[in-house]
């Protein structure tokens, strides 16, 4: 009986091994039982054959030892394993994981282990396990996280700002943008919240849970402009957009706000509606054309009032030609176009042909290119045009004004210049008339009294010659005194000495001649003269300063005289214009002596005829010369080029007057900068 008993145990006892083995078999895992002893050594006490589909590894390694699952564990995961391990050990609580293995072939799964741990008696201990493949699962998790990630990711790139509620219009959640905008730090910390714990006013955040309401109530999308103003009292538009966020099963749960900052936009409308209302209110006229053809496509309110148009007038029709002579739209097409198109503007003054009554009005004229946005190429030109009528006619005014006061100031100059003349010729006149008159009574005195000291010398001489013939042996005392003066050295000398003195006498008269024919006091009148009197006495007067200083700086005087008639003419008055010319002439000589320039100081003065009317009288040196772009200068009143105290820039304006305006003459100058200088003097033989 106990034998059947016992057999018959057995046999209940297989079969449930036999069900036990085929239950874990047939799991979607592997069972698996492990002891670890006492020093830490692990090995396997049962394995499923699942471990095959797992691990592949089969049951037989496991069992045998010659694969041990913890080699399975991958690197990275093993520090955290071990961990969990030893605190479920010694807590003797349920191990529970989920971690990466790397099957001897290479194959990396995911595996979910859950194991509890038994202590023995011997200190050692049992864990029961089941381990899952969770691979599938994990890949799963991944690219929902990835695409999770991704739609987290695209949320927060997009400008707009994202939130979606509840039911009970409770945020649920937000993108980056949308949490800096109502100032918290991350998207998580937006759920659970309202509109009334977020940084808006009671009111708006009454209208926004209304609006949300109604929203959910319709199934309908709500569009809407909000207007906030910033902290620094700036606006912010907002373009505001409500939907109803559905479930699977198209039942509203919620709603979904997306709102899109437009500030910049708004900023820009507004601003092309303020520059609008300027371009429409300016008076100036502004229109747009196209480049190529010139056909008109918009013209402001001050072009349509400058051009005589209505506020309703088209202009569609139009082209530039019709606001343009034909003489400007010429300058326009030929000039100013191609400029425009290589530089992008161009600017000049033209006429508007009134369209009505045809009238010319000079206007401002600036324009530029408007670029196609496709090709890049200049499509249409922007014109601003400003009448400038008025600014036409004050500057004409103006330069009225300009002229009378231009012909005042030469007038006055011309007047001043006559008094100087006039002042400084009767000045000059009368003091070398004076002079030359108080020269001239001492001077005829010695010049007349030699002739009688000549006379009493020889009656003299001719007593002694007596003396000395009838007397032979004079006295003692007499004949010491004879020799002791010398006596007839003394009467030879003499006779040398009288003549000597006849001639200083007699060239004394010839200076005081030529002072009173350089002066010409007694001849105000125009009377007929020989032109070279009056040269020869100004040299005269000048000879001192011809004289060297030194060898080489003597000033050669070189006459070219021509055969010339007498010459009607104002003697004193052209005597001074001589003086003038050879005084410059004499000043340039110095200047270029000291500067090294020449050493052969030379004036040359020719006469000749120029026609059978006229006479030339040239005064050359061959000094520094004359810089070309002063030589117009020249005959300006007070123009110099001398230093301060040495020239007063009268005397060649006071030469051209008496020359042109008194002999109705021409006085010339014809010079080359280091070549020397010449001025010609042309007038009349006889004045009308």
């Amino acid at each position: 009986m106990n034998i059947f008993r016992s057999q018959q145990e057995l046999a209940e006892l297989q079969a449930s091994e036999s069900r036990f083995q085929k239950l874990a078999n047939n799991l979607p895992g592997m069972i698996i039982q492990l002891r670890t002893a006492v020093d830490g050594s692990t090995s396997t006490l049962y394995v499923s054959s699942g471990c095959v589909a797992i691990c592949d590894v089969s049951a037989e390694d496991f069992l045998s030892g010659v694969k041990n699952f913890a080699d399975l564990e991958h690197p990275d995961d093993r520090p955290r394993i071990r961990q969990a391990a030893s605190y479920a050990s010694e807590k003797l609580t349920i191990f529970k994981e989920e971690f990466r293995v790397v099957t001897p072939s290479g194959n990396l799964r995911w595996v979910q282990v859950t194991s509890q741990p038994e202590r023995q008696a011997d200190g050692s201990t049992v864990w029961d396990g089941i381990i899952l493949d969770i691979t599938d699962r994990k890949q799963a998790e991944q690219e929902l996280q990835q695409s999770q990630q991704f739609l987290r990711l695209l949320l927060d790139n997009i400008p707009q700002l994202v939130f979606w509620k509840d039911r009970e219009s409770t945020f649920r959640g937000c993108n980056t943008n949308g949490a800096k905008f109502v100032g918290l730090e991350s998207p998580d910390t937006i759920i659970g919240q309202t509109d009334y714990t977020l940084p808006f006013t009671v009111e708006s955040a009454a209208q926004n849970v209304e609006r949300d309401r109604r929203v959910m109530d319709s199934g309908q999308s709500d569009l809407h402009i909000m207007i906030h103003q910033r902290s620094d009292g700036s606006m912010l538009w907002l373009d505001t957009r409500k939907t109803p966020l559905r479930d699977l099963d198209g039942n509203v749960i919620g709603v979904l706000v997306t709102l899109e900052d437009i500030s910049d936009r708004k900023m820009a409308e507004i601003e092309v509606q303020k520059l609008a209302s300027v371009v429409e209110n300016t008076t100036d006229f502004i229109g747009i054309a196209n480049i190529d053809d010139g056909q008109v496509l918009y013209l402001n309110a001050g072009g349509r009032k400058l051009m005589g148009l209505g506020s309703i007038d088209s202009v569609e029709n139009m082209h530039v030609s019709d606001f343009h002579s034909r003489e400007d739209m010429a300058k326009i097409q030929e000039t100013l176009i191609p400029h425009l198109r290589q530089h992008g503007s161009a600017s000049a003054e033209l006429h508007l042909q009134h369209l009505i009554t045809q009238v010319q009005i000079p206007v401002e004229w600036n324009i530029f290119t408007i670029k196609d946005p496709n090709t890049g190429q200049p499509s249409y030109i922007a014109a601003i045009i400003r009448d400038i009528s008025d600014r036409k006619r004050a500057e004409a005014e103006l330069n009225q004004r300009t002229a009378e006061l231009e012909q005042t100031l030469k007038e006055l100059k011309h007047t001043q210049t006559k008094m100087v003349q006039s002042e400084k010729m009767s000045g000059l006149g009368q003091l070398v008339a004076g002079v030359a008159h108080e020269i001239n009574n001492p001077v005829n005195f010695i010049y007349g009294n030699l002739t009688h000291a000549n006379n009493y010398a020889k009656d003299l001489g001719r007593l002694l010659g007596l003396y000395q013939k009838h007397y032979p042996t004079p006295h003692a005392e007499i004949q010491e005194q004879i020799e002791e003066i010398e006596l007839n050295f003394l009467l030879e000398d003499m006779t040398n000495l009288l003549a000597s003195m006849q001639v200083g006498a007699e060239r004394i008269q010839k200076i005081v001649v030529s002072l009173r024919t350089f002066s010409r006091v007694d001849e105000a009148d125009m009377k007929s003269v020989n032109i070279h009197d009056g040269i020869d006495s100004t040299l005269m007067i000048l000879q001192h300063r011809l004289k060297a200083r030194s060898a080489s700086s003597t000033i050669e005087i070189i006459k070219a005289y021509g055969e010339l008639p007498l010459v009607e003419c104002y003697a004193g008055q052209l005597n001074q214009v001589f003086m003038n010319l050879l005084s410059n002439a004499i000043d340039a000589l110095e200047e270029s002596w000291e500067i090294g320039q020449i050493h052969s100081p030379t004036i040359t003065i020719s006469t000749a005829f120029v026609t059978a009317k006229e006479v030339m009288i040239q005064i050359s040196d061959n000094g520094i010369g004359i810089p070309a772009e002063i030589q117009h200068k020249l005959f300006d009143p007070f123009f110099t080029t001398k230093p301060v105290g040495k020239g007063t820039g009268m005397g060649l304006s006071i030469s051209y007057q008496i020359v042109v305006d008194k002999h109705s003459g021409k006085l010339e100058c014809v010079s080359e900068a280091e070549q020397g200088s010449a001025f010609i003097v042309t007038i009349p033989i006889h004045q009308h």
